[in-house]
């Protein structure tokens, strides 16, 4: 895929919502450093893979992350030309990305990290595609998050698979998945409300309404989204459980 921005999107591209538009804009400028991380930390693993389909699998993985990078970061230039800063947010989420992170931890624990986030990713792609939940958004950047959505269910296996070739410990996936969860919460929430702020729209009451409606009654976002998730701590769990490759298909036009 090649993504064109060039030109001009409207503000509110989410159905001239701020908050939805705001929450994926959040999202957006998280992808690019955050796969950069995953696919430096799965590419460091390759040679350690004995298994010739899952080293095949890797490398695909870390072609399509790269390519995610490539395409989400295009879409800044239009936020720049909208006015948002975010350079210092960008410096901040690097530091703990690979100042810490990737300096810090041990390799059991970084995998474990990405298989948590590549989990949490996959419930959000599952729900993007299942509900069509970007039906009111701007038609390039509904293309661009459906694509991107439709390869996270496509590989939804490989960082859970390379962790498990490293450890199969469940104390660390269960921590790994707490590091995952805690780092892109406090990520996207600290994009929104960056955002919200520079668009003089954090203290608008129907901004929030609109947040719960998103998150909590009317498309329950966080609720299913939440409950996917819990599927992680099941024992004998394994992403090709979730039967979900028929939206891939539905994506990506295969029959």
């Amino acid at each position: 895929m090649n993504f064109d921005f060039a030109e001009p999107i409207g503000r509110y591209w989410y159905g001239n919502s701020p908050f939805k538009t705001h929450f994926f804009n959040s999202i957006t400028l998280l992808f690019p450093d955050g796969e950069q991380f995953m696919l430096r930390t799965v590419k460091r693993q390759l040679k350690h893979i004995d298994n010739p389909q899952l080293k095949q699998e890797a490398l695909a993985f870390i072609g399509q992350e790269a390519q995610h990078a490539v395409q989400h970061e295009k879409f800044w230039n239009n936020l720049r030309q909208q006015g948002y800063k975010f350079d210092t947010y960008l410096r901040f989420l690097r530091f703990i990305l690979f100042k810490v992170c990737e300096n810090q931890l041990n390799t059991k624990f970084k995998l474990a990290m990405i298989a948590g986030v590549e989990h949490f990713t996959n419930a959000i792609a599952d729900l993007i595609l299942r509900e069509e939940l970007f039906t009111e958004a701007e038609p390039r950047l509904k293309e661009l998050f459906e694509w991107h959505s439709a390869e996270e269910i496509e590989h939804k296996t490989v960082a859970y698979d390379v962790f498990q070739n490293v450890t199969k410990s469940y104390l660390i996936r269960l921590l790994g998945n707490l590091i995952a969860y805690t780092f892109v919460l406090g990520f996207v929430n600290l994009g929104l409300v960056m955002m919200l702020y520079q668009d003089k729209k954090l203290l608008d009451i129907k901004v929030w309404q609109e947040m719960i409606q998103f998150f909590f009654t009317k498309e329950k976002f966080a609720f299913k989204v939440f409950l996917h998730s819990l599927e992680y701590f099941r024992t004998n769990f394994h992403p090709s459980q979730k039967d979900n490759l028929f939206l891939v298909k539905k994506v990506m036009h295969i029959s």
